[in-house]
C-alpha cells in the first residue's frame, strides 16, 4: 500500500529525481524568485523614502481652482498640498472674500488628513460671487495624527 505522501509532494509542484528524491518545478522557482524581488523592491523603496522624505512639518498650502454656481449659492473648488514632510489632520482652510480690507464674507472647510507629498480637493461656498471679489485663502491650522 503507497503512502499518500508520496503520490502528492507539495501538492503536485514537485517531481521525482532519478534517485527518487523530490524536486521542484522550474516554474516554482521563476515563482519564488519573482516574489522575493517583488518583496526586496518593496523594501526598497520604503526604505528610500524614510530616507530621503524630509521629517519636517507639513508645509500646506492652498488654491483656488475654479469656481462655479451651486444653486442660489457659488462654489469655490480649493486644492490643498502638503508639501512638507509629515502629514497634517484636520487641516481648516479658510476662504475670505474681501473688499479692500474689509471681509464680505467667510468660509471654511476641513479637510481630515493631508499626508506628505500629496494633495486634496475641495470646496468652500460663498453667498457672493467670488468672481467678483479677491478671495483670499489661508490654512489655518492641523493637528498630528
Amino acid at each position: 500500500m503507497a503512502d499518500i505522501r508520496e503520490n502528492d509532494i507539495a501538492s503536485g509542484s514537485a517531481s521525482r529525481d532519478e534517485d527518487g528524491s523530490a524536486s521542484v518545478s522550474r516554474l516554482a522557482w521563476i515563482s519564488s524568485g519573482l516574489g522575493l524581488l517583488l518583496f526586496l523592491g518593496s523594501v526598497g523603496v520604503l526604505g528610500y523614502e524614510g530616507i530621503t522624505r524630509g521629517s519636517g512639518p507639513p508645509a500646506i498650502t492652498a488654491v483656488v481652482e475654479e469656481v462655479v454656481p451651486a444653486g442660489p449659492r457659488w462654489l469655490a473648488h480649493i486644492l490643498v498640498t502638503n508639501d512638507g514632510g509629515k502629514t497634517g489632520a484636520k487641516v481648516q482652510v479658510e476662504g475670505q472674500l474681501m473688499a479692500g480690507d474689509e471681509a464680505l464674507e467667510t468660509s471654511v472647510a476641513e479637510f481630515d488628513y493631508v499626508p506628505a507629498g500629496s494633495e486634496q480637493k475641495g470646496g468652500l461656498f460663498f453667498d457672493r460671487d467670488p468672481r467678483a471679489h479677491a478671495l483670499r485663502l489661508r490654512v489655518l491650522g492641523y493637528v498630528e495624527p
